[in-house]
């Protein structure tokens, strides 16, 4: 069981280190904040995967391990670290912005788990802390499935893989709530049961952090052959407008939106009026999941 967690160490930190590097270069290149949110969440999971693979090959840090209330509240904050980047990225992606309540939830629930990491018992506080942390998943992923429930109908193929790999996350974060109850009831009872090798990891979260590494190893490809692919603006508009079901009519509006015409300016040229050009403004607004127009030009030019 050692040499297959230390081989699964080995392949996943190298692959971790390439999404690392790689969102890195793009950020660098184009200056979009995603790539270097991604580039942050890759860095957050090489952090939590050497710290778990230390404390099981390490007898010193695993001593640490055991006894530092640090070491226990420096975890804590990578998991926090993990959800706030995902919430970050999907207000990059979706233009969809935190709400009250989940700032008020992202100040309330951190304090109150290092109030119970620090008094508490600690296997109470574990339990608590990995129940809010796959919690918070799973609220991050049925958001994510909201975005993309749209789309289903208009790209069945691409869009219903993503729905899979969203309601399999929920499902690994629902597996990783009852195994971090199992831990607890394991280590409360007088139970005689050999999990030395799987201690200090969740196999539910070791998945989820492959299905993430797969899904943004692809995307940094996709990025770097754009990146590298430069397309002139009509093709990008080609490319858009195709990649997200437009009529003619609409593409004919975006062109238009692109080169700076007011929609009074638009129903000139087309010869429709200003009220028929609002109406399909806010249907493109809608496909594409924006809410201005500087959003759908920028979504459309860094493509």
């Amino acid at each position: 069981m050692n040499n297959l967690i230390l081989i699964y160490h080995i392949v996943l930190t190298v692959v971790l280190t390439i999404g690392l590097t790689g969102f890195y270069v793009i950020y660098m290149k184009n200056k979009q904040s995603k790539f270097l949110l991604l580039s942050m969440l890759f860095l957050i999971f090489i952090l939590d995967n050497s710290t778990i693979f230390l404390s099981e090959f390490s007898e010193n840090f695993y001593l640490l391990y055991e006894n530092s209330t640090l070491l226990f509240v420096f975890l804590d904050f990578t998991y926090l670290g993990i959800v706030l980047l995902l919430r970050f990225i999907l207000a990059e992606q979706f233009n969809d912005n935190f709400t009250q309540l989940e700032i008020g939830f992202s100040v309330f629930i951190p304090v109150s788990l290092g109030i119970l990491s620090f008094f508490g018992p600690s296997h109470v506080a574990e339990t608590a802390i990995y129940f809010c942390f796959f919690s918070a998943l799973i609220y991050l992923s049925v958001r994510t499935y909201r975005h993309i429930k749209v789309r289903i109908i208009e790209d069945k193929t691409t869009s219903r893989i993503q729905a899979l790999y969203i309601i399999s996350i929920i499902l690994l974060c629902i597996l990783g709530i009852v195994e971090s109850n199992f831990y607890y009831f394991v280590s409360e009872s007088n139970v005689l049961l050999s999990i030395d090798a799987l201690e200090y990891r969740f196999l539910s979260f070791d998945i989820i952090k492959l299905l993430v590494s797969i899904v943004g190893i692809r995307y940094l490809f996709n990025s770097f052959e754009t990146l590298f692919n430069q397309k002139s603006a009509p093709e990008k508009i080609d490319t858009f407008c195709h990649e997200h079901g437009l009529t003619a009519r609409q593409k004919d509006i975006i062109e238009l939106v692109i080169a700076g015409c007011s929609n009074k300016e638009i129903g000139e040229q087309l010869h429709i009026t200003e009220g028929t050009v609002k109406t399909h403004i806010y249907n493109i607004f809608k496909k594409v999941d924006v809410s201005n127009r500087n959003q759908i030009i920028s979504k459309i030019m860094h493509q």
